[in-house]
């Protein structure tokens, strides 16, 4: 074992690491010593219980909270846990070790982007004669969404059947339906669903909700299986146990033999639009063995006065009371304004008299409810030359050039993949949508794999040119290159293609160059076989966004700002038909739903917390928020 300074524990922490058989509940509240207390109790198990590092689960929700804790534990052992990391790519691993029992092709790749799963569905939608409009997308692709993250495989729903069980089973998916729909829609979303899942078995592809459903799938109906992984794991631990979906609970509950142990807290389940719940939470607290983390050590006490008499204006909740071992610190400021505009000249005015006070730009962090008002703050930061960072920002694997070549490498690993091949194709010139899909339709009627298609160029009537590019790009795809992505910038002039269309932007020139590097350097030493190269690029997309420059004030929304912290935090727009959002009377449950938000955006403060809200907002009068009565 490593050595390092003694780790202090408090009471209730040392029970938890301590309590090493059965099922267990640990409600951890924010900056209660959550993480030192999970690596703790793995340090127990391995050092002192002797169990193998190979049969011990440890479930998170970001691949960032897996490596911290890495890092953390290989600070107290060198025994450090192969079965760490997010629920998606933990089952990942178990799909492609069982890819054949789980009724799936070997070396599936995946659909990762929201912009080419809008695509099927519009092409879906318009085919069964609707009008593809944004909400109609949205609609069918929310509604897939929801069905996975139920535990429904598509196979489950018979169009047409209108049995109580399945209509129960469609009720339940669409429960909460944000877009109000007639009856009839809802039943075509069974066909969409159908159709979507079709297209990309056809191109023996999986997006991210697939990962968890066909593990279910696979646990559910494969008892061998599901006892080998049940034996071989002899502890599981689940962090951020309140945001688990119904198909990542029953994956558990199936999974789990008396050895299941959840850490999160209630209270901090801000994801019930999406499916997360507190239900496994609460069904433990009756039947298994509780312990409640009740010292705070992130923030000061009038803080923790306020997060304590939110936690008790909750309805549904685990009782707790946090107790504060830091000193006093100043009263929470609440400030009003007349208009938006003005709140958001006293938040620039307050950011500059801090960054003069020396005070570090990462320490400070501007908090809000939607998307639109946080463009607005950014804007009005970077007016000011107030060096900040908007957490909605595109990650590294979304941007436009590191796409086109992660295309590329995956259609040389799946030959399968219609997505991929389009994406591929129209990066050459002279190549648009009319000659790809005769080149799809050729496919269909002769049963071939999509990229077989380019073994057949003189069937599609298309100039010599462009014969003679498609004869090259099937080489290309086809040839065994020591560096794919060498081949793929020499086959497409890929810089000369970026200079001719940024021409008069060299900054963006410049990022797309870089980034491209940053891809070079993480395939560095990488051996370009197919399976590997799909298992390093599945690991890539579990990668985090690009961490955020502690040199900037971070401007977020409360819920991308979960799990983090800082000196100074500001938050803004509290104000009712905002925070809360709804508009009419709010049952118990919606009512908790929007404080607990409120919870999670007061709890991020160390030191400092102002809240601020105005009346006029872009032509609507609108009075503070009611959850500001709560902790005056």
């Amino acid at each position: 074992m490593k050595q390092q300074a003694e780790i202090k524990l408090n009471k209730v922490q040392t029970e938890a690491v301590n309590t090493t058989n059965g099922n267990l509940l640990i409600i951890a509240s924010a900056g209660t010593g959550k993480t030192t207390t999970i690596v703790e109790r793995y340090i127990n198990l391995v050092e002192t219980n002797k169990v193998n590092p190979n049969e011990i689960m440890m479930t998170t929700f970001t691949n960032k909270a897996a490596k911290d804790m890495v890092e953390k534990i290989s600070k107290r052992t060198s025994k450090i846990p192969p079965y760490i990391g997010t629920m998606h790519s933990l089952f990942l691993r178990i799909l492609r070790d069982n890819y054949n029992e789980a009724g799936i092709r070997q070396r599936f790749t995946l659909l990762t982007e929201d912009n080419d799963k809008k695509k099927i569905i519009k092409e879906i939608i318009i085919k069964s004669g609707l009008k593809a409009t944004k909400d109609t997308i949205f609609y069918f692709l929310d509604r897939i969404n929801r069905f996975k993250n139920a535990g429904i495989h598509h196979n489950d729903l018979e169009e047409g059947n209108d049995t109580d069980e399945t209509n129960k089973i469609i009720e339940e998916a669409i429960e909460g339906d944000i877009v109000r729909v007639s009856p009839s829609m809802k039943k075509l979303g069974i066909k969409v669903y159908k159709e979507y899942q079709k297209r990309l078995n056809d191109s023996n592809m999986l997006d991210f909700d697939d990962i968890l459903l066909l593990t279910y799938k696979l646990f559910d109906k494969n008892e061998k299986i599901r006892s080998i992984y049940s034996n071989k794991f002899k502890a599981i631990m689940v962090d951020e146990a309140q945001d688990l979906n119904v198909v990542q609970r029953n994956i558990l509950e199936l999974l789990q033999n008396n050895n299941l142990c959840l850490i999160g807290d209630d209270c901090q389940n801000i994801y019930s639009w999406r499916g997360a719940s507190n239900e496994l939470i609460f069904k433990f607290d009756k039947k298994h063995k509780k312990i409640i983390l009740e010292y705070n050590y992130r923030s000061k006490e009038k803080i923790i006065e306020a997060v304590n008499k939110i936690i008790k204006g909750l309805s549904f909740k685990i009782n707790k009371r946090l107790k504060c071992t830091r000193e006093k610190g100043e009263s929470i400021r609440i400030k009003g304004f007349y208009s938006f505009d003005d709140e958001i000249d006293f938040l620039v005015s307050e950011t500059e008299q801090l960054i003069k006070s020396k005070e570090k730009l990462g320490d400070i962090s501007i908090l809000f409810r939607t998307n639109n008002l946080g463009k607005q703050i950014e804007r009005a930061f970077r007016r000011n030359k107030i060096p900040c960072h908007l957490s909605r920002a595109r990650g590294f694997l979304e941007r436009e050039e590191i796409r086109d070549i992660v295309a590329f490498l995956r259609l040389k690993a799946n030959p399968f993949s219609k997505i991929e091949f389009e994406r591929v194709l129209n990066l050459i010139e002279g190549i648009g949508k009319t000659k790809i899909v005769k080149i799809e339709d050729f496919c269909d009627k002769n049963n071939l794999l999509i990229l077989d298609s380019l073994n057949h160029i003189d069937k599609f009537g298309f100039s010599p040119e462009i014969s003679g590019r498609l004869s090259k790009l099937n080489k290309t795809i086809r040839d065994d290159a020591k560096n794919p992505i060498e081949s793929f910038l020499k086959f497409f002039n890929y810089y000369e293609k970026i200079s001719k269309k940024y021409y008069y932007e060299q900054d963006k020139i410049e990022d797309k160059e870089e980034n491209i590097e940053t891809l070079k350097e993480l395939f560095e030493g990488f051996s370009y076989d197919n399976e590997g190269v799909i298992d390093f690029l599945d690991s890539l997309i579990e990668m985090e966004r690009r961490e955020k420059d502690k040199n900037k004030v971070i401007l977020s929304t409360i819920h991308s700002a979960k799990g983090l912290e800082w000196k100074h935090v500001f938050l803004a727009g509290c104000n009712d038909k905002i925070l809360p959002f709804y508009f009419d009377n709010l049952s118990k449950i919606k009512r908790d739903d929007e404080l607990r938000l409120f919870y999670v955006a007061v709890s991020r403060a160390k030191d400092f917390l102002t809240i601020t809200h105005s009346n006029n907002h872009e032509w609507r009068w609108l009075e503070p928020s009611p959850f500001l009565r709560i902790i005056k």
